[in-house]
């Protein structure tokens, strides 16, 4: 079998498995894909399928024409719908690339084959490629460090709630499906709930963990033999609580671990343009620092930026050079907070990314520009918080993670194919091929910041890799998937300068592409790990610091009475009773239109800091819109969801507002009437989401109907498994009427996840009405 070259100057064909065409010397792009079918399906080695799947060692398979599109399919088979709405977890989850049936393969069932599986490539001495699966999490336990260990369980317990949603965490308590890169966990294949031999519980995860953890290094083998039996046993009951707990291991043996972290970026016009649009920091010049668990302060913290200014939109040098400025003037402060946990550090980026966007968008608007000419520019950012590094993106610019075997792509580009394959509506690789698949849905400058959602993810740097962050113009035509095994990959698990690196890839891609400006950023880890603390065989932190980790409460509206949540009705608009004739009657109309012109505009609050999984010091607030912060969780219909208890100050009480009906235009962030007296519902009340609609306006509304609310006489108890009926508050403790179970209403959808927390398991009474 033959593959074709993919310089465009070439297009030679070249014989597999060389790594490089022998003609022009390029490195080919090894499109590797994993097949899922009946057990009983194993074609044998270097079968062809349908024309173009050749099989390299089942269940590994190569796409022998990468560039070309794929047949469109007429529908989306079921099974792949869990992987498509996870794709904004791209660092954990393969993405589906085509599905053959067995009239287009001849084979007796349907084959599904997912790209960016977990599978290692490597090159011998003679220049030829090799690929194989990853070991599996059993495989390489034994052989991992400890805080290797603890990792790979935290992103196990990160992943527990996405999962459950699309009733696949099954997946996590299979171990064949758990596949790792050195620190990063990957997983082979998506595994239904109902399919599973055991109970998908937190408790049949204690179980798993009990056996790893008999295996684990000794610092901390007792510590996650308490935590195994705290799962089975139910003190640790959500996959929030045991995320915190997780955390606050890592961060606590990481005072043992020190990492040397060296960073650059560059940027070229490219050979085709006039101008550069693109911006990066820090250009030109490779930095260095040894990070441990007690530096900061003196130093600024590892900062890695590639912007792209939009092309096609007038002054997009100046929208990305106004990013990096703003950006650096929000972030580098953050040196001076040490031990900042992930929570705290993810707040921040997506409060300096939205500051940044406003600045722009003000000023397109202060300019009036409209349409195409509004300057606009994506933005890719690498922020190093020992012993973890987040990264946040809006836009197409990209992050990949590369290890000496792999190299994947862990941000999901913010364009119309990525929008259609989340929503189910099709693969990834059909849409990208579609006319305006490319065309992006968000980026900096462009729009109002209340539409605006960055995503932020975070890794920890125990072991030895590299980002790379980039723009389109390197990017584009799958090139990094190509070009990484022969230029980054040189550069992990040792101290080579990066610089050559950089430029061999920028050259590369002026080559290949030549298209559009070009914008290269590296930032490689090295960790040394000296003598590690013990773990006790106890929780770590306690439920108070737990709860208090979560996302705090945002103010919507008014405060209510502490431990309760208001069902208030739509704010009553009195007219007025007189009209003021003359002059006067004229000023008090403009005023009044310039008032509620004000009032409809998205109004900035102080947000205060998480408190973060371990002990940090306060950050001080900064203004940013409400909608900017909430974060894109999937509020599916028929989840649950618990109503949190009211914080007291600093933080004020979110109010859920539920109106009879989603209405467009609707001021429902103005604060309801005193004389109103709305129904509340107790903190602990539990709901079940509905039904969802999306207006003409692009808000999105949630139906939600009160399953049940606490038995007891506090209203912070939550339902327990008793008959004990409603104690019904006296007037004196709540002035308000309480809300029944079976009462239904709308909501925006961040204000129930800015008031509630979603629920993993409910128990019968915890369900109540809503278990029918």
């Amino acid at each position: 079998m033959v593959i074709q070259c993919s310089n465009p100057t070439c297009r030679a064909v070249a014989t597999l498995p060389v790594g490089r065409c022998q003609v022009c010397q390029t490195p080919l792009l090894y499109r590797f894909l994993l097949a899922v079918g009946d057990s009983g399906l194993e074609p044998p080695p270097f079968t062809v399928v349908a024309g173009r799947y050749q099989v390299w060692q089942h269940p590994i398979w190569l796409d022998t024409q990468p560039e070309a599109p794929i047949k469109a399919l007429d529908t989306i088979p079921p099974s792949l719908l869990p992987y498509l709405r996870l794709s904004d977890l791209a660092q954990f989850v393969p993405r589906p690339y085509y599905y053959l049936t067995p009239e287009e393969s001849t084979l007796a069932s349907p084959v599904l084959l997912l790209d960016a599986a977990p599978i290692g490539v490597s090159l011998t001495e003679e220049d030829q490629v090799q690929a194989s699966l990853l070991p599996t999490l059993n495989q390489a336990w034994s052989q991992g460090s400890a805080i290797q260990q603890l990792n790979w369980l935290r992103q196990v317990a990160l992943l527990w709630s996405a999962l459950s949603q699309e009733q696949v965490a099954a997946t996590l308590l299979a171990p064949a499906q758990l596949r790792v890169d050195q620190s990063l966990l990957r997983l082979t294949t998506l595994v239904a709930d109902q399919s599973s031999p055991v109970p998908v519980t937190l408790g049949g995860l204690g179980q798993q963990w009990h056996t790893l953890a008999q295996m684990a290094q000794p610092s901390v083998r007792a510590y996650l033999t308490w935590l195994a039996t705290a799962l089975i046993q139910g003190t640790v009951s959500t996959s929030n609580e045991l995320m915190a707990e997780l955390e606050q291991a890592i961060q606590t043996l990481a005072q043992g671990l020190s990492a040397t972290v060296d960073w650059m970026a560059d940027t070229d016009q490219g050979p085709s343009r006039d101008r550069n649009e693109d911006a990066c920091y820090p250009q030109g010049q490779a930095q260095q620092q040894v990070l441990t668990s007690q530096v900061g302060g003196d130093q600024p913290l590892p900062l890695l930026l590639v912007c792209d200014g939009i092309g096609g939109h007038e002054h997009g040098n100046v929208a990305s050079q106004t990013a990096i400025k703003l950006l650096l003037e929000e972030l580098q402060p953050l040196a001076q907070q040490p031990d900042l946990s992930p929570a705290v550090v993810a707040q921040r980026l997506k409060q300096a990314i939205t500051l940044a966007n406003n600045a722009i968008s003000n000023r397109n608007n202060d300019e009036q520009r409209s349409a195409r000419a509004r300057m606009g520019t994506t933005v890719v950012v690498a922020l190093v918080h020992f012993p973890y590094v987040s990264i946040a993106h809006l836009g197409d610019s990209r992050a990949y993670r590369i290890s000496t075997r792999t190299c994947y792509q862990i941000t999901l580009d913010d364009d119309v194919a990525s929008r259609e394959a989340h929503l189910g509506y099709a693969l990834y690789q059909e849409a990208v091929h579609m006319p305006g698949g490319g065309a992006l849905i968000q980026a900096l400058g462009i729009n109002d910041s209340g539409y605006l959602y960055p995503a932020v993810q975070y890794l920890c740097v125990d072991d030895p890799s590299v980002l790379l962050l980039c723009s389109d113009g390197l990017s584009d035509y799958d090139r990094v998937d190509a070009l990484w095994l022969y230029t980054a990959r040189s550069l992990v698990g040792n101290t080579a300068p990066l610089a050559p690196v950089a430029q061999q890839l920028i050259q590369q891609a002026n080559r290949l592409n030549g298209h559009d400006n070009v914008t290269v950023g590296l930032m490689r880890f090295l960790a040394q790990t000296a003598s590690l603390p013990t773990l006790p065989a106890q929780r770590l932190r306690s439920q108070v610091e737990t709860a208090a980790s979560s996302p705090p409460a945002r103010t919507e509206l008014a405060p209510v009475p502490v431990g309760t949540t208001a069902l208030a009705q739509p704010v009553v608009r009195r007219p007025w009773r007189r009209w003021l004739g003359g002059a006067a009657a004229a000023l008090l109309v403009l005023g009044g239109a310039g008032w509620a012109y004000w009032l409809r505009q998205p109004q900035p609050i102080a947000i205060t800091p998480v408190i973060g999984a371990w002990p940090t010091a306060d950050l001080a607030g900064q203004p940013l819109l409400p909608l900017a912060l909430a974060l894109t969780a999937d509020i599916s219909v028929g989840s649950f969801w618990r109503v949190s208890p009211a914080v007291s100050s600093p933080v004020p009480t979110t109010v859920l507002q539920l109106t009879p009906s989603p209405t467009l235009g609707t001021d429902s962030e103005a604060a309801p009437s005193s004389a109103t007296t709305a129904p509340v519902v107790p903190a602990g009340s539990v709901l079940k989401v509905v039904s969802r609609q999306t207006l003409a306006d692009q808000t999105d509304w949630v139906r939600l109907q009160v399953c049940s609310i606490p038995s007891g006489r506090s209203l912070a108890d939550v339902p327990t498994e008793s008959d004990q009926s409603l104690v019904e508050p006296s007037a004196a403790t709540l002035a308000q009427q309480l809300s029944q179970p079976g009462d239904e209403g709308w909501a925006k959808h961040y204000h129930l996840y800015s008031a509630a927390t979603t629920l993993d398991t409910v128990t019968p009474t915890q369900a109540g009405v809503c278990s029918s």
